[in-house]
């Protein structure tokens, strides 16, 4: 059977009571022992995860799968799935224990809900908050990024960009299931939800579309550091190279004179009186032109 982890009951704001159950993830079967009788095996296997689909509509009650991330730090994250049924006055929620959102929105709702069903609305707005932050949270550690690969220190830079590209990843994926169940329960709610649910559904469709497209921006955002920061990457080896080439050709004059007077066999210059003098004097006079055609060609400033 599956773990109780919380159960409340909770006075509504125009009279009457409605029932939060918090249930621990467990597999279909366990679900159905503590489940109403009424929910159709293929939607205990939406709220076990053992199906791919993330919403079902029913005419009294919806099904819905949900995910909750969070970084309690700066190294780790955590991908929490959520599931919900609300039925009869009644909001079963399937999460671990470590799910914030759905503590925050008992501690809500035990302060006046409007409604039966208005305890699902209070955890998807608590939800829908959470991605707002990490999203700005993803946004704030995006510009760092960028603020490095022009100005800041490279060292570590690859993996900053890694944990932010996973962090909006984890992200992405959280609203754009999300997304996809709006896109649903927008068009096929319960009948006896109401215009008003109807109404609060469209409004929290429209803030997980929004959030999508911050989401996605961010993403690109990203991609182009990315791109940057390789273009970075590729004019510092270029200016090394140039550097590394421009030594070398420094020094080519001369190891070309030391190579020629340097034969072992008989050369005129060798009885000069001022041979060695004069061996120095073209090694100069050649690396001189050469400064002053790489000048000229702009090779060097």
């Amino acid at each position: 059977m599956s773990a109780l982890l919380a159960e409340r009951e909770v006075k509504l704001q125009g009279g009457g009571t409605a029932r939060v159950v918090w249930l621990a993830p467990a597999h279909a079967e366990q679900l159905a022992e503590v489940l109403p009788s009424k929910v159709a095996p293929r939607d205990l296997r939406v709220l076990s995860g053992e199906s791919r689909a993330q919403v079902r509509v029913c005419a009294d009650y919806a099904v819905v799968r949900a995910t909750e991330v969070e970084m309690p730090d700066r190294r780790e994250q955590r991908f929490l799935p959520l599931s919900m049924l609300a039925l009869d006055g009644t909001l079963y929620v399937i999460a671990p224990k470590e799910a914030q959102s759905v503590q925050r929105m008992i501690a809500r709702a035990e302060e006046g809900a409007r409604g039966s069903f208005d305890l699902f609305f209070l955890l998807w707005d608590d939800l829908v908050e959470r991605f707002h932050e990490q999203s700005e949270a993803a946004v704030a550690a995006a510009e760092k990024v960028s603020e490095r690969v022009l100005i800041g220190p490279k060292r570590g830079l690859s993996h900053a960009t890694y944990r932010v590209r996973r962090h909006t990843f984890l992200i992405r994926l959280a609203v754009a299931r999300a997304h996809a169940a709006f896109a649903v329960l927008a068009t096929e709610r319960p009948e006896q939800w109401g215009e008003e649910a109807s109404a609060r559904l469209q409004e929290l469709r429209e803030r997980i579309t929004a959030l999508l497209d911050e989401v996605e921006s961010v993403r690109e955002a990203l991609g182009e550091t990315v791109e940057a920061y390789s273009s970075v990457q590729a004019n510092d080896m270029n200016q090394v190279m140039q550097v590394l080439t421009i030594v070398s050709l420094l020094f080519l004059p001369p190891t070309l004179v030391a190579s020629i007077y340097g034969m072992n066999f008989h050369i005129p210059e060798y009885a000069w009186p001022h041979g060695y003098a004069y061996a120095l004097a073209l090694m100069f006079v050649l690396t001189a032109a050469f400064l002053v055609w790489a000048r000229l060609r702009r090779l060097i400033r």
